[in-house]
């Protein structure tokens, strides 16, 4: 049976693989209960996002649709398409 620190282990492992310009943060990991935040500045205004997971599993598909959202961002950038007019 794997234990709290052992799941945080994984989770920390987990989201150092986040790979985007975005901030976030870990804010707490309780049991198998995972919060993330997101720092965001609106208008001048800090505006943190939270995520709530319920599981490593959970948290693993965030950070895969956070980094490709990021590689989509930064492949539209870097191409010759303007994404808008």
């Amino acid at each position: 049976m794997p234990t709290d620190h052992d799941f945080e282990i994984e989770c920390r492992t987990i989201f150092k693989r986040l790979n985007t310009r975005k901030k976030f943060t870990i804010s707490s990991i309780e049991g198998t209960h995972i919060v993330v935040e997101q720092d965001e500045e609106i208008c001048g205004q800090k505006e943190p996002r939270k995520f709530e997971f319920d599981s490593s599993k959970e948290l693993e598909t965030f950070v895969t649709q956070e980094n490709q959202a990021e590689r989509d961002i930064s492949t539209q950038l870097s191409g010759n398409d303007m994404p808008y007019r």
